[in-house]
């Protein structure tokens, strides 16, 4: 069972998967930017890594899709299908 004190992690990978579906195909740098930085739930609007990101900071997300990253909440997310 892991330390329940060790911040729960996911991959790049997954993220911009997410991204994918939402567009309806890969993201550019500039896309995934833009994605990421406007998140909406309900009237709250939030950035995706907890700040804004730059295109050159996409563009390293997009070459590294297998880091793990720290996520805040290990909750439910939901799942998205290409199909």
């Amino acid at each position: 069972m892991p330390n329940e004190k060790t911040p729960a992690k996911m991959m790049l990978g997954f993220v911009v998967r997410q991204c994918a579906v939402a567009l309806g195909h890969r993201p550019s740098p500039a896309e995934l930017a833009e994605w990421a930085n406007n998140q909406r739930e309900g009237r709250r609007r939030y950035c995706l890594f907890g700040r804004a990101i730059t295109v050159d900071e996409a563009r390293v997300i997009l070459r590294h899709p297998g880091r793990p990253v720290t996520v805040r909440s290990a909750g439910p997310y939901p799942l998205y299908s290409l199909a």
